[in-house]
């Protein structure tokens, strides 16, 4: 989404023609998000006492790999970072465009991950003979 912005926001193109796309996007992050809360029913919760064990073990692994995806994430931007710095010789600044994009980042996709995670390795239901 960031990404959209920043190049939409440094060309010509009127503002006009690339808002309401972007606020599509936006339409289908929330909708995204709605379904796969929905398909969860806060399996993805921590306390979820009333879980059984296979529930459980598929919780606790979704919640280790969206933490593997979250570290990895972290790793790649601070690397990249270092490398602009330290290898390039580029001064990195934090003006309010990239500020607000990484909290809208923090705020929108940290909350989903173990959701995401949980929808992502649960197994398909057995098909019906």
């Amino acid at each position: 989404m960031y990404a959209w912005s920043s190049f939409w926001q440094s060309t010509t193109v009127p503002t006009i023609a690339w808002g309401p796309v972007t606020f599509l996007l936006i339409g289908a992050t929330v909708a995204g998000s709605f379904v796969m809360y929905a398909f969860v029913r806060h399996r993805a919760d921590m306390p979820g006492a009333d879980l059984d064990e296979r529930q459980r073990e598929l919780r606790d692994r979704a919640w280790i790999l969206s933490y593997q995806v979250l570290s990895a994430v972290v790793v790649v931007g601070v690397a990249t970072i270092a490398l602009l710095v330290l290898a390039f010789d580029r001064t990195v600044v934090v003006d309010a465009t990239l500020a607000t994009a990484g909290a809208l980042s923090i705020g929108v996709l940290i909350p989903v991950l173990p959701v995401a995670a949980l929808a992502w390795i649960e197994p398909d239901p057995p098909e019906e003979s």
